[in-house]
């Protein structure tokens, strides 16, 4: 890159911005995405109260003050994708799923209401796991915009002359 001529380096800094682009696109879609999912997640988490009562859940079944905290069973684990050229390398970021259980303090919050959860109870869980992976996509594409607005930088200050 270093002998580019002017011209490489316009047309690279244009398929930046296009790459660009079109991450701030998906951006923005997972962005309404999250917010469709979660919403929904809490319609149905309304639809179970109003279905199940006001009194359906107790004070048995919500944690209390002496209760133990616990581990979430999802968590974000960062990989490293390659490098970026000058910029170093790239993070990417996975959903991990981890199994139930107690002696690592891994529990199912939804277990509190019984066996016999409502149906609306289980679309809402699904909807709020639904709702984390987009999220984790979402941070996986502003990462790549970060990288490739770092790369333009880069190559608009060796390029002191505009782009035609």
């Amino acid at each position: 890159m270093e002998n580019a001529s002017k011209e490489q380096l316009c047309e690279l800094m244009d398929k930046l911005l296009i790459s660009s682009l079109e991450l701030i696109e998906r951006d923005v879609e997972l962005s309404q995405d999250i917010a469709r999912l979660t919403t929904e997640g809490q319609m149905e988490l309304a639809h179970t109260r109003f279905t199940k009562g006001p009194n359906a859940v107790s004070a048995v079944q919500l944690p209390t003050e002496d209760y133990k905290p616990f581990r979430a069973l999802h968590t974000t684990v960062s990989k490293d994708e390659g490098t970026d050229g000058d910029t170093g390398s790239i993070l990417h970021l996975a959903l991990a799923s981890h199994p139930v259980d107690g002696a690592a303090e891994r529990i199912d919050p939804s277990s509190w209401f019984g066996i016999l959860r409502p149906p609306s109870l289980n679309t809402a869980r699904e909807r709020f796991t639904r709702s984390l992976d987009s999220i984790v996509e979402r941070a996986n594409v502003r990462i790549q915009l970060g990288s490739y607005l770092k790369v333009f930088e880069m190559l608009h200050k060796r390029n002191t002359v505009e782009c035609k």
